[in-house]
């Protein structure tokens, strides 16, 4: 198949995608605003065509004849997030047109402001037009389902998958017997994930655990306010600020890990619950939006209530003081993402999707005619 995406290619999961796409034989093209080279993908940068001969139309015809000419040349067009390309139900049906919602393109996420009603009308419309619609995960469908007026059951279930070859805990490593028992946060700093109330339980955590440590990985808005809470707090001392990492590089820094907290207030799905559970660690998360999707409570990792330092400081302490449990969940972890979630099979329920979506549309075109 002839396949575009209207996706950021800077997204570490498109990149994964696409790459996995064009390995199976199929020829991807991304479209997006920041171009980088992904091996085996075509990328180009999003630009409505100048005046010419082509195109001697004003600027939103031009607009318009350009997305057109792309759906007319791929067998699937599929939108990751859904920022305002410029589709319109008459541009979908001239050919097949796919929509995969994210998350925050669907609910605000908290201090981020609300969407302009434009802007939502738009994305209804979108969706509604598309000839699917498919989500990470079955709570997120529901949610999409009630944002478009859609029916829950058509909408297709195509989560992104975890490369297992990568995350994977290394047998060789060595014991960490004698090392601090160790915290792992990774989903940066922005008021959506939590940041704060994972630093806030960090005394609780010490008053029973004294040793114990923790490493916040990225950067955000609210980075320097979370630094200067753990000084008020007492806990500086306790705590790593480890810059943002490549991707790649996130197993490594996991190796040390005894715990993963995700403490978010607001959650589609939850990629990097799934990451944690494959590198064996159990995941303490909050349970909001699709987090019980991804976090299987007593048995990959502990769900407790958001916005709770209490809450997420009890679970950490359980979990820390009962290493033989923090194994069991680790393993059963591993199990439940290669059971669901590994690449080689995910890649497959893409193609699988892509290619239905590609029928349906023919057929509905062959109806008009």
């Amino acid at each position: 198949m002839k396949i575009c995406f209207f996706a950021s290619a800077q997204n570490v999961h498109v990149q994964r995608l696409s790459a996995s796409l064009a390995k199976r034989g199929h020829d991807v093209h991304i479209v997006c605003h920041k171009p980088i080279d992904i091996p085996g993908v075509t990328v180009e940068r999003f630009t409505v065509p100048p005046p010419g001969w082509r195109y001697p139309y004003r600027w939103r015809k031009r607009w318009e004849r350009y997305l057109c000419n792309i759906m007319g040349r791929f067998d699937a067009v599929l939108v990751f997030f859904l920022h305002d390309w410029g589709f319109t139900p008459e541009i979908i049906e001239r050919g097949c047109f796919l929509a995969k919602p994210a998350g925050s393109d669907i609910v605000c996420p908290p201090g981020e402001g609300p969407h302009p009603q434009e802007l939502i009308d738009k994305r209804i419309e979108m969706l509604r037009a598309a000839h699917a619609v498919c989500v990470a995960g079955p709570t997120f469908a529901q949610v999409v389902a009630d944002f478009a007026g859609l029916d829950v059951q058509d909408i297709r279930l195509l989560p992104l998958g975890v490369e297992l070859d990568v995350f994977c805990p290394t047998p060789s490593a060595p014991a960490r017997n004698d090392s601090p028992m160790r915290v792992g946060f990774f989903k940066g700093f922005r008021e959506v994930y939590g940041a704060t109330y994972l630093v806030r339980a960090i005394p609780l955590v010490m008053s029973s655990i004294p040793d114990v440590r923790f490493d916040f990985v990225g950067d955000g808005a609210q980075l320097d306010t979370c630094k200067a809470l753990a000084a008020e707090l007492g806990v500086g001392h306790a705590v790593s600020w480890i810059p943002r990492q490549a991707h790649a590089a996130l197993p490594a820094l996991m190796e040390r890990w005894d715990l993963v907290a995700i403490p978010s207030v607001c959650e589609s799905f939850g990629v990097a619950a799934l990451e944690a559970s494959a590198m064996e660690i159990p995941v303490i998360a909050s349970n909001v939006g699709g987090l019980p999707d991804t976090v299987r409570d007593g048995e990959t990792g502990i769900l407790m209530s958001s916005k709770s330092p209490a809450a997420l400081a009890g679970a950490m302490i359980e979990l820390l003081q009962d290493t033989p449990r923090r194994r069991a969940m680790g393993a059963a972890g591993r199990s439940f993402v290669q059971e669901n979630y590994a690449w080689a099979d995910v890649g497959d329920r893409w193609v699988d999707v892509l290619q239905s979506a590609r029928d349906h549309a023919a057929c509905g075109r062959a109806v008009v005619r």
